[in-house]
């Protein structure tokens, strides 16, 4: 049986996990700060496609969390790894996803293509723009493969508002055109060894900690790690048939408590 202490890496999802929405939970500094006193690498996993790496840092660093590029693993990383693993042949796409995502593609090698794409590629696109959703249809309607960023089909948001996701958009085109999309980020376990191999680390020695049953602790279980669900304030707390975390807790601080008896526990 594995235990906490045998953890080296942690990855965290990151809304409803460390914050919500533009509030950081009180006990994420504190946490992180524990992981680094005992040498315990972490990684911000995300679906969320709708923004680069780079953004994500300035996030954080407005919350006063300094966090590197290399800290970062999110559906966008994980779509183009896919590709260039799986699909070599492709190297042409129509994205339907933010402009600030568009870098991450042309610094991988991909050429942004509107009129003769060899792969579709659907993001959380917040621009949306009805005629670029009409042309990824038709594309598909061609027989062009479509990929999707993640599944996730409502963001979170602690604003008066409801943000149709990425998965809400792929089950608009596949209801449109008949053609199913490979869906990809968590819960694919092949995002989650992604990125331990990114931060060379197996799997067997990590710890999956977010809010949805249905992604972040399946991908979890799917990939071998421990895994915790967070269930606090901003929380999804979805059921999702068949998916069991290892803990269960309110907040990091709960994870940090238990962390710590487990500690206690074992140096008796």
């Amino acid at each position: 049986m594995r235990h906490l202490c045998d953890v080296r890496h942690i990855f965290l999802d990151m809304d409803g996990t460390i914050y919500h929405g533009g509030r950081l939970y009180p006990t994420t500094l504190p946490f992180l700060r524990f992981l680094a006193e005992r040498e315990i690498g972490h990684t911000f996993l995300s679906n969320n496609s709708s923004c680069s790496t780079k953004q994500y840092g300035e996030k954080l660093h407005a919350m006063g969390i300094d966090a590197s590029p290399e800290e970062f693993y999110i559906s966008t990383d994980y779509t183009i790894d896919f590709l260039k693993r799986n699909h070599p042949e492709i190297r042409r796409i129509f994205l339907l996803g933010m402009a600030c995502i568009r870098p991450a593609f042309e610094a991988a090698g991909f050429q942004l293509d509107e009129s003769a794409p060899e792969a579709v590629i659907v993001a959380f696109d917040r621009e949306l723009v009805y005629e670029r959703l009409c042309r990824a249809a038709w594309f598909l309607k061609q027989g062009i493969p479509g990929f999707a960023t993640h599944p996730d089909p409502f963001c979170p948001t602690d604003q008066p508002t409801w943000l149709p996701d990425c998965g809400a958009l792929t089950a608009c085109l596949e209801t449109a055109t008949g053609v199913r999309l490979k869906v990809l980020g968590k819960p694919d376990p092949g995002m989650l060894r992604a990125a331990a191999a990114r931060r060379h680390v197996p799997v067997e020695a990590c710890l999956m900690a977010g809010d949805r049953l249905a992604t972040d602790i399946a991908v979890g279980v799917a990939a071998g790690t421990l895994t915790c669900q967070i269930t606090g304030p901003g929380a999804d707390l979805t059921p999702a048939a068949g998916i069991h975390p290892d803990y269960r807790v309110n907040d990091l601080g709960e994870l940090q408590q238990l962390w710590r008896e487990e500690e206690r526990q074992l140096r008796r």
